[in-house]
């Protein structure tokens, strides 16, 4: 796949979010949660803020974020605001399955035009699966966003 990327200012994001320590692609089992503790009011595409991952057991620590304004009720739903960050920018489109290919194109950017990147990084989900139907996984949007550090 031919990704485009990008740079791009992010502006500051309000989150009600949850922690969750464990398997990244087991994540979607609990991020239900969220959404229900805001009554389903959202103000912007579901994202997952990796704040540490393991690339090879893909185990990790993630906060599982629904912009809104409204302000969650239990479950152990907290609210935060996301900082404004500089990022390096991929837009997937596919299945979860193939979300690699974009990390690695991530990757080849910085490394030749010599940027830092630092987390955490994001997976912002434009376009996914519904509560209740699956849809079509080929037609999935991911936006990856991973931070730049400043020199």
């Amino acid at each position: 796949m031919n990704y485009k990327v990008e740079i791009k200012e992010l502006e500051p994001i309000r989150v009600a979010f949850m922690k969750y320590n464990g398997i990244a692609t087991e994540a979607n089992k609990v991020f239900p949660n969220v959404f229900k503790s805001i009554r389903g009011k959202v103000d912007g595409a579901p994202l997952f803020n990796y704040i540490k991952m393991d690339s090879q057991s893909k185990i990790g620590t993630i906060e599982l974020c629904v912009p809104t304004q409204e302000n969650p009720c239990g479950n152990g739903i907290e609210v935060k605001e996301l900082p404004r960050i500089k990022a390096v920018c991929v837009t997937h489109i596919g299945s979860y399955d193939s979300l690699k290919m974009a990390y690695d194109a991530i990757d080849k950017y910085a490394m030749e035009n010599h940027i830092n990147l630092m987390p955490p990084f994001r997976e912002v989900f434009i376009k996914g699966p519904g509560m209740i139907l699956k849809g079509n996984p080929n037609k999935y949007i991911t936006e990856i966003q991973f931070p730049i550090k400043e020199a």
